[in-house]
């Protein structure tokens, strides 16, 4: 905390309760203005003041500055006992408590590992004035990236390599990205699906839940309000809540493909958005389809949240009707994906045999864990109070039943907090909303006052949400798989900055996450009635293509309709990830010859009101309906996925009896075996783990990592290439220089030369003579082209089966040895260059005699 910092808090105290909170103060500051303008309505209680106070207090005290806070003893404001109660050193002066924070953190005992637990508080206590704060290894910005976002570097190579290969898809091709949290992966979406001009097409965002969906839209506005300043007002997301005219305003402009974007969840897409999507794609305005967090489609998707997996019937639709080389492209996201998780997203949205992956994964170095095993539930209550009270804010207290985060949050006002907000799956949308603007201080319009600092919640709360400076996460439960806990304590230190994840766990914790780990899943011979009662009462409809009822019960299950409806969809779900089925939305009917308007309008409404309840299947192999075939298939997904939740569960054990760092089980959950054989790896980080505390120190001392993990630099995907624009000119080699004799016929020639390239489907440039400005103006004559420029000839070097186009400056009189390799691999390069430039393989002879070559000015006039 600076002295103005300092300074302030003084203040607040000495005008309370005359004063008026700044809405545009940053941090805990902000906090404790907002805590202390609540309690008069009672919205604050005594121990979120203490807590509020005291992080304030730790961090002056950590940059080194001495001194006490002055507060008065007023009546409203803690008392000496409070402030004691709360962590704190308290003198008093007369009317006032003279008051300094007390270190904690939850180690017990003394000697190196009580050391390095405080230093690893302390850190998470300064924040972004940490010198453990994350930096990136940014790198130099492509052109089409500046056009679209306005940035001027990219975050990290695996981001740059992740927005180069989603903005070089081709259309109807399928890419997963793994990109770490604080790299940008909601820019790498948009740059592809808003590179094109704003009427050419529209792409739809898909994303977990609506408050996700709200704050999404709030990002894209910011991101793309430099490129287009009415993008502050437009409507991005669709949802329930959404006013009538504004939802079909936007399936209107989405139909027509003037929605450039939508963002919604996925039962958005399969229900409200599922007309307008197809009309889209239909037309071929289509563009991109994001799932973002795509590691939920399993590992959501196979129980209570059975949209994730029906997605893959309307995305199959829309790629079958899109015209001719306009298939929508498809992009997976997550910071963290498993083998089964892979799968899973390749069996239902992938586009062939290929898996086209960008693989940037690495743990986050944020996070400093403590676990602590207690005998008797009342101790780990007692444990978890201290924690929320003394660790650093805003925080998440996870729990993992509904009830029990209730309970917490009820616990919580009577130790004397009260800006604490819960959330849960009993929590509508509205409120969800609530809280999250309530804990981020902010809406869709601006900012706005606090009113929590701790959300209770259970797993689903922060999925996404973009709250970058939350310092401490922690868990009153054992979550079932180690994937839900590494996901959960992840929504810490988004900034970057040291954060904390404290888990304390009690009897009957672990029974709870083995029963919460055993997933519903069907049994076999139970799967097989449900099939043979949908497939015997369902329609042939043309081939192996057959309409079903959803709704449709088998004997002697007299259960609710909507309960079949859901076991039914899992159901088609499991088979169609086993390629026993292929599952598609049912088909619009068309409108007949002469038909009337009156009719057709009715026969439609029917449709789409009985739609909901109706599926489209495929058969895929003549033995779907051979029961033992079936069943073997079935049995094999049902085990897999079966053993994949174990396997999580056994590794949330192994991180709880601290056998190792925590790192080393992590990284091992989160690599995978890549199509080829290879393994794509996962980089380990631990900023401090029980494990390692117990070894001591870290070499660089208290405030350091003791891992810190290797920064990924993955490949581009290679996508097909496409044919040369000027092969008719040099059919017999993959290369051709295209040179002047002066510079005034450069200056004349070269730009638009280089803008006819792009326009043609070149994206890769390199080379001295490609400034950033040159650069810029290329992306900007080429609009709805990617450019690419190679600044640091990995490109070039990389044998990529992509054409390049490598410009020369004046000065160029000898062509560089890296471009000596890619002629001859026959690797496709053209070469911009002046007349005398020599041969690399052979010095004193000019390359142009040589090789096939054309003088620029009529290089101009040959593009086809």
């Amino acid at each position: 905390m600076s002295d103005d910092a300092w300074v302030s808090a003084q203040h607040l105290f000495n005008q309370w309760p005359e004063l008026k909170p700044d809405v545009l103060a940053k941090g805990v500051l902000r906090r404790l203005a907002d805590a202390l303008a609540g309690i008069d309505n009672g919205s604050t209680g005594w121990l979120d003041i203490v807590s509020l106070t005291r992080q304030l207090l730790l961090h002056h005290q950590a940059l080194s500055r001495t001194g006490r806070l002055s507060v008065p003893l007023r009546e409203g404001l803690p008392t000496v006992d409070q402030w004691r109660a709360g962590g704190c050193d308290v003198v008093v002066d007369g009317s006032r408590a003279l008051v300094r924070g007390q270190e904690w953190a939850p180690v017990e005992g003394d000697g190196p590992a009580q050391v390095a637990g405080l230093a690893q508080v302390r850190e998470a206590v300064l924040g972004k004035d940490s010198s453990l704060t994350r930096v990136l290894e940014a790198t130099s910005a492509d052109p089409f990236w500046t056009d679209v976002l306005g940035y001027e570097h990219y975050f990290s190579k695996g981001q740059r390599q992740a927005a180069r290969s989603a903005a070089l898809m081709p259309p109807g091709e399928t890419l997963l990205v793994c990109l770490p949290t604080g790299h940008g992966k909601t820019p790498v979406a948009l740059a592809g699906a808003m590179l094109a001009h704003p009427s050419s097409g529209v792409s739809v965002m898909i994303v977990p839940t609506v408050v996700l969906a709200i704050d999404m839209e709030r990002r894209v506005r910011a991101l793309l309000s430099r490129r287009d300043p009415g993008a502050l007002h437009k409507r991005y997301t669709y949802y329930g809540e959404l006013g009538e005219v504004d939802k079909e305003q936007m399936r209107s402009d989405i139909s027509a493909g003037r929605q450039a974007l939508v963002i919604a969840s996925p039962e958005a897409v399969v229900a409200g958005l599922s007309k307008a999507l197809h009309d889209a794609a239909r037309n071929g305005h289509l563009n991109y389809v994001i799932l973002d967090e795509a590691h939920l489609v399993e590992q959501w998707g196979n129980e209570f949240r059975s949209g994730f997996q029906s997605l893959a019937a309307p995305h199959r639709a829309w790629r079958e009707v899109a015209p001719q080389g306009r298939a929508p492209r498809t992009v997976a996201m997550s910071a963290t994906l498993t083998a089964q998780q892979v799968t899973t997203l390749l069996g239902l949205f992938g586009s062939g045999e290929g898996t086209n992956v960008v693989w940037s994964s690495e743990l986050r170095s944020e996070p400093a864990y403590f676990l602590e095993a207690f005998d008797s539930v009342e101790a780990r209550s007692q444990a978890v109070l201290r924690a929320v009270a003394r660790l650093p804010k805003p925080m998440v207290l996870y729990a993992t039943q509904k009830k029990h985060a209730t309970e917490w949050a009820q616990a919580l006002r009577a130790a004397g907090m009260e800006r604490v907000a819960v959330v849960h799956g009993d929590i509508k949308d509205a409120g969800r909303r609530r809280a999250l603007e309530g804990w981020s201080g902010r809406t869709t319009h601006g900012a706005v006052a606090t009113e929590y600092d701790v959300v209770v919640g259970t797993s689903a709360f922060g999925l996404g949400v973009d709250l970058d400076d939350v310092r401490s996460i922690v868990h009153a439960c054992v979550p079932e798989t180690v994937d839900r806990y590494y996901q959960e304590v992840g929504r810490g230190g988004r900034d970057g900055s040291p954060s904390l994840a404290y888990l304390a766990s009690a009897p009957g914790d672990q029974a709870t996450a083995q029963s919460l780990n055993e997933q519903k899943i069907l049994m076999a011979d139970t799967a097989w009635g449900r099939w043979r009662a949908m497939f015997t009462k369902g329609h042939h409809l043309h081939a192996k293509r057959y309409s079903l009822d959803l709704t449709v019960r088998p004997p002697r299950m007299p259960v609710g309709y909507a309960t079949h409806k859901d076991w039914n969809v899992r159901l088609l779900n499991m088979m169609d990830r086993i390629g026993l089925v292929r599952v598609f939305p049912p088909t619009p009917p068309m409108r007949e010859p002469g038909e009337d308007a009156p009719a057709w309008q009715a026969r439609l409404t029917t449709f789409y009101e009985t739609a909901r309840d109706r599926i489209e299947i495929e058969l895929v192999e003549g033995q779907t309906n051979n029961p033992e075939h079936f069943r073997v298939a079935y049995e094999r997904i049902r085990s897999s996925v079966k053993d994949a939740q174990r396997n999580s569960l056994r590794a949330m054990l192994t991180v709880l009896r601290h056998e190792r760092c925590i790192a080393d089980t992590l990284t091992e959950y989160y690599s995978i075996t890549g199509s080829n054989g290879g393994r794509h790896y996962t980089m380990a980080a631990c900023r401090g783990c029980p494990a390692c505390r117990r070894q001591g120190l870290p070499r660089g001392g208290a405030a350091s990592h003791y891992r810190r993990p290797l920064s990924p630099d993955p490949a581009a995907v290679e996508w097909p290439p496409r044919d040369s624009p000027l092969a008719h000119l040099h059919p017999q080699t993959s290369h051709l220089s295209i040179y002047w004799h002066d510079p005034a016929e450069r200056k004349e020639n070269l730009l638009p030369v280089l803008v006819k390239l792009a326009r043609s489907g070149v994206c890769h440039f390199a080379g001295p003579g490609l400034d950033t400005e040159l650069a810029r103006q290329i992306q900007e004559q080429a609009p709805g082209h990617p450019v690419l420029v190679d600044h640091d000839s990995s490109v070039v070097g990389s044998g990529t089966r992509a054409t390049v186009v490598w410009v020369a400056d004046e000065a160029t009189s000898l062509l560089p040895e890296e471009l000596r390799y890619r002629l001859e691999d026959g690797d496709p390069l053209y070469l911009l260059l002046p007349w005398q430039a020599q041969d690399p393989t052979r010095p004193g002879v000019v390359f142009v005699t040589t090789h096939p070559s054309l003088n620029i000015q009529h290089a101009r006039s040959e593009f086809r």
